[in-house]
């Protein structure tokens, strides 16, 4: 599997919301401490994965708070995996990526 999908705000309905697989969005700040230390975690996650998700990034200095809001993002990193478009589950705070394999499998 690539390395995830950096997004701009303009293409997040047609790589997630419209997307047939699920789809682990990764909320994040070049800024923050805690993103940067989930990136190689995240990616490590993408390359694992056996292609029953889709990964994707997003930062809020691309000019996506509103995107952010409108998902209830308040805090980074956050990650929300949609299935169908809707939001299945959320996690926020860095993490292993284990342990989003773990949680991808038991939300999917």
């Amino acid at each position: 599997m690539p390395k995830p999908l950096e997004l701009k705000t303009d293409d997040f309905a047609k790589e997630v919301l419209e997307e047939e697989v699920p789809v682990l969005v990764d909320f994040w700040s070049h800024t923050c401490p805690h993103c940067l230390q989930l990136n190689p975690h995240f990616e490590k996650a993408a390359e694992a994965d056996d292609g029953h998700c889709k990964f994707v990034k997003i930062s809020v200095l691309d000019n996506a708070m509103p995107l952010f809001q409108q998902h209830g993002v308040s805090g980074v990193p956050t990650l929300i995996l949609f299935h169908g478009g809707k939001e299945v589950a959320r996690r926020v705070g860095s993490t292993t990526s284990d342990q989003i394999a773990a949680w991808i499998k038991e939300h999917i």
